[in-house]
């Protein structure tokens, strides 16, 4: 039986850096996940297992000052991307053609080989507790209970560490992952937290029953003076079965959280 109750490891995290051709071309860069790899990604995986697809598109300035980020290159693309068991993703993108197709469409707005632009990344998630080592690039969850993520509110913030030198990025990453633990286990609204820290920047995405930000996770934002580039709520946006007329893809701008499902 179809369900939709998925546990966080069958969750993949999602890091893409536009490929060098669209470094300069943000317009084309954009206009090639919504008319091509948004839409395609539910399209062709949700009949092989896909249950959920949150992607969203950081902006690269600081929400609160309005200026780019110049020394710090952030993912253009994150995206949850969950199904019921990490078997079942690797049997849909590795052992059919269409997964297959689907896997190397990435390298045409992706970036893999790190250089001037970083290669683009993914992985499962792995249960946090206080005692665990803080690894960079290493997502990990905060509850472990199978959840339906398109029955409650899925946030995600960005943000960089502060860049003055005196800050100490891994110290801080530790301060928001023990405050996730903490806002789990006493906030009943929140179901689930995925948070994954890089050396200059971090990304948290949670599911609550509340449209409202968790008051522990922001304030240790602000007490550790890390500065905002994304902190929004996923829309629902719904995409056309594959092998439909006048279908032109969707819109998609800096700053936007999308919850993509496929219609029907």
């Amino acid at each position: 039986m179809k369900t939709n109750l998925i546990t966080p490891n069958g969750i993949r995290v999602w890091q893409g850096y536009r490929r060098p051709e669209f470094i300069d071309n943000t317009e084309g860069f954009l206009n090639k996940l919504g008319q091509i790899f948004i839409p395609i990604t539910v399209q062709l995986m949700t009949p092989m297992g896909l249950r959920m697809y949150y992607p969203a598109v950081p902006s690269q300035t600081v929400a609160s000052q309005k200026v780019v980020c110049p020394t710090i290159k952030l993912p253009d693309e994150i995206a949850l991307v969950g199904y019921p068991s990490q078997q079942t993703y690797q049997q849909a993108s590795h052992q059919t053609v269409a997964g297959r197709a689907y896997s190397s469409l990435h390298e045409t707005v992706f970036n893999f080989t790190p250089d001037a632009v970083p290669a683009s990344f993914s992985n499962f998630p792995t249960a946090y507790s206080n005692t665990t080592k803080c690894q960079w690039k290493t997502p990990y969850y905060f509850s472990g209970e199978a959840i339906d993520w398109h029955g409650l509110y899925v946030g995600v913030i960005v943000w960089i560490w502060q860049n003055d030198g005196k800050a100490d990025p891994y110290q801080s990453s530790v301060n928001l992952l023990n405050a996730c633990e903490k806002a789990i286990s006493s906030n009943n609204h929140l179901f689930e937290i995925i948070a994954v820290m890089q050396e200059s920047y971090g990304i948290i995405w949670f599911a609550s029953d509340v449209l409202s930000w968790p008051d522990r996770i922001i304030q240790t934002l602000a007490d550790n003076q890390c500065s905002v580039v994304m902190q929004a709520f996923h829309d629902t946006v719904n995409i056309s079965p594959l092998f439909s007329e006048d279908d032109s893809g969707i819109d998609v701008s800096a700053g936007q959280a999308l919850d993509v499902r496929l219609s029907g």
